[in-house]
């Protein structure tokens, strides 16, 4: 249970934080229903939010004083405090959670009055630290109010910054993670911790167990964080509530110094990204680490402008009585996803517009998000991990925002030719490019026509006129058989007399460069902002990608020489041979709620000798939403996904296992398709192509790609050392490092 506050749980609260797809959310319920911190501020036990939305906070704290202050007050003077902030803030509160803040108090009290100890010989050398009293400041309920975070208590010393999570029940992964979080988020977000810790300043997170028994984990020797995060203490320190004084002279003795904080300052320091993005770039992707966009004003910049283009449009059309199929292109990660969920939830076509993807895996996601974050505020007064703020009308809001995503064929089979439909005039198709041909079979049934011409005839069956199909194309990735492609909303659009409005940009694609027809054609509109060029996926390197695109066609020199500037930016793409070493790899680099998992192809089959299984599909949304210590978690780093599962999806830290069915061979990459017991040519080879590069470019911090040493005894045909070690070789060649 979150006592003094929360976030979203960690079972659904990582994807509101991290994808590039799913970050989105937090902008989407911020214009549904805007809240301060959007969707992370909807649920929280206990605190209801008020009928005006949009209130603010007066302080960043609900309650700060010096610690002799502190100590003098009763407990339940503190918590009378706390609600009577919440209270001219405008937020509900009820009576179990001032029965808790009162709970917690007390417990700190008692944590704060240990006795003077000696001076601490680890630090003999340096300074001569006092017991807990050297503490000098507490701040409760603390509102890092951008990142949608809030703080259960935070505690100031010369030198330490002590970042408190009080948990009713037992003390688990998440527990870790979340706490962990808060201290990486004061780190790059808070501008006064920043500058302190240029100066010696360390950060200590502690879970503490408020009810019941705990074990006492001080962990004096686990050391710190990787740069940048160095500053903090890698495993948070955990106790029950006899043990926080110890946890708390703990914390003292980790300090490197003893740099003095002034705590006014501290508690009203400027919410300050270490990053040269706007301001309002970083309220769009507020739940996104800066370092994550750090480089990319320019791609923010394109998807704004991209998307308000495609909104003029499509309000023209519907005005007009236009029928128009708007195109928008751009590489992974660009963020097309992001532009039609923008138009989707636009105030100007909410009544009229539905999202639908070929991604389905995508939707569970999504929906699994919104729904947990639903079931959350329904339980919200017994819940064992607590949520955001929840506005009285907030689980409606939830609810009916699910109905705005849909799968593309589920879209299409509840239709038909004869049925009419009322979601609206609007339809914004993600991952467009993966429409089906003609033939193909969807819900049991062979299509009776392209995939695209049906979606437009649904539409002009419910519709007479005002229609617009914004198609998001995304480059180089077909995955599947039986995929039309970008043209077939092109032919669509003419066979049925609709506009085609497209840039240039999309057009000079090498998909439908070949095809020059339609530059000039008489139906065709010109977009002006219709491509989006930069990826925001793998943000601590742009250029991972074009790494990729590389090894892919036979280009090692080229791969080489993007893969040294990846090196000397301290993003090199590593390799081993060993399974285990890649586990061990992420997670010595995994922090705080960050998301990791093991992806590989759909048709890697032998990789079941290293008990990764590619035919058993985990169900997605538990994989990238449940937190660490859940076996149905990516994060525990056992199950695997594959391409089709996780395209359009990403992850802080990708392990990638590389299988037998795209090797190199003399002339070049060869794919193949393991039949029964044996493997047999696969003429698709541009498939299995892009679903290696959909799965090397998943990770947004860092990868490692498994390279099997094949079965060495001879007994597996399936699986001879040559092919993987020509894998690993050309990896190599194309400056891959090896981690072995």
């Amino acid at each position: 249970m979150r006592a003094f506050g929360g976030t979203l749980s960690p079972r659904g609260v990582w994807f509101l934080q991290h994808a590039c797809v799913l970050r989105v959310l937090r902008f989407i319920l911020a214009v549904v229903c805007p809240v301060p911190g959007g969707l992370t501020f909807l649920f929280r036990a206990g605190v209801s939010m008020p009928s005006n939305p949009v209130v603010q906070f007066a302080a960043s704290a609900w309650y700060e004083a010096p610690r002799v202050r502190f100590l003098e007050q009763t407990a339940d003077a503190v918590s009378a405090h706390l609600l009577q902030t919440a209270t001219r803030a405008g937020w509900m509160v009820e009576q179990a959670q001032e029965e808790e803040w009162a709970r917690e108090v007390s417990l700190l009290k008692r944590g704060m009055q240990g006795r003077r100890q000696p001076e601490l010989a680890a630090l003999e050398s340096a300074l001569a630290a006092p017991g807990v009293e050297e503490i000098e400041h507490v701040v409760l309920e603390y509102d890092l109010r951008r990142r949608g975070l809030r703080i259960d208590a935070v505690l100031l010393a010369p030198g330490v910054i002590v970042v408190l999570e009080f948990k009713r029940s037992a003390v688990g992964a998440a527990s870790l993670d979340q706490v962990t979080h808060y201290a990486a988020n004061l780190l790059e977000f808070h501008e006064e911790t920043r500058a302190l810790c240029g100066e010696g300043m360390v950060l200590v997170p502690i879970v503490v167990r408020t009810r019941g028994e705990a074990a006492t984990d001080l962990a004096a020797q686990a050391g710190w964080w990787h740069a940048p995060f160095s500053p903090i203490w890698a495993r948070p320190l955990t106790c029950d509530a006899d043990g926080l004084p110890d946890a708390l002279r703990t914390a003292l003795a980790l300090r490197k110094a003893t740099t003095p904080i002034e705590p006014t300052r501290w508690v009203q320091s400027r919410f300050a990204p270490s990053s040269t993005i706007l301001d309002a770039a970083i309220s769009l992707y507020g739940q996104h680490e800066v370092s994550a966009i750090r480089e990319h004003a320019s791609p923010v910049e394109e998807i704004r402008a991209c998307t308000a283009e495609v909104a003029e449009r499509v309000q023209r059309s519907l005005e007009g009585g236009e029928r128009i199929v708007v195109l928008v292109s751009g590489a992974p990660g660009a963020g097309k996803t992001l532009v039609a969920l923008n138009l989707a939830f636009d105030p100007r076509f909410r009544e009229e517009a539905v999202f639908v993807t070929g991604n389905a895996p995508l939707v569970e996601v999504l929906q699994e998000a919104l729904e947990q974050s639903y079931r959350a505020s329904r339980r919200a007064h017994e819940a064992v991990v607590a949520s955001g703020y929840a506005r009285e009308d907030a689980r409606e809001t939830i609810r009916n925002s699910t109905f705005k995503i849909v799968k593309a064929h589920r879209f299409l089979g509840e239709r038909g030719r004869n049925t009419a439909s009322s979601d609206g005039r609007v339809v914004l198709f993600d991952e467009a490019q993966r429409t089906y041909e003609k033939g193909r079979r969807v819900l049991g049934q062979p299509l009776a026509d392209h995939e695209a011409d049906l979606i437009l005839q649904a539409l002009e069956h419910s519709y007479r006129d005002g229609l617009a199909v914004v198609a998001m194309l995304g480059q180089n990735q077909a995955i599947n058989t039986g995929e039309r492609g970008a043209i077939a909303w092109f032919e669509a659009a003419q066979r049925r007399g609709w506009r085609i409005v497209v840039s240039d940009e999309t057009l000079h694609l090498p998909e439908l460069a070949e095809d020059n027809r339609w530059a000039d054609h008489p139906s065709r509109d010109r977009l002006e902002r219709g491509h989006l060029g930069h990826s925001m996926r793998f943000y601590r390197n742009a250029g991972l990608e074009r790494w990729v695109h590389h090894l892919l066609e036979d280009e090692p020199g080229e791969a080489a020489r993007i893969a040294a500037t990846l090196d000397a930016e301290g993003h090199t793409v590593w390799v081993t041979r060993d399974l285990e070493r890649a586990r061990q790899w992420i997670r010595s680099r995994r922090m705080g709620e960050e998301r990791a998992g093991i992806i590989a192809s759909s048709q890697a089959r032998r990789l079941a000798a290293h008990g990764l299984h590619v035919d058993h599909k985990p169900r997605i949304a538990d994989w990238m939403l449940k937190p660490t210590g859940d076996p149905r978690s990516g994060n525990m780093l056992e199950s695997v996904q594959n391409q089709y599962q996780i395209q359009g999806l990403e992850l802080d830290w990708s392990l990638v296992a590389w299988g037998a069915d795209l090797r190199r061979e003399t002339k070049g990459w060869s794919a193949y398709r393991l039949r029964g017991a044996n493997w047999t040519n696969d003429n698709a080879l541009d498939v299995a192509k892009n679903t290696y590069r959909v799965l090397l470019t998943r990770a947004r911090k860092g990868m490692v790609v498994f390279v099997s040493l094949g079965d060495r005894t001879g007994v597996d045909p399936t699986r001879p050392p040559e092919w993987f070690d020509a894998i690993h070789t050309w990896l190599l060649r194309s400056g891959a490092r090896s981690l072995d």
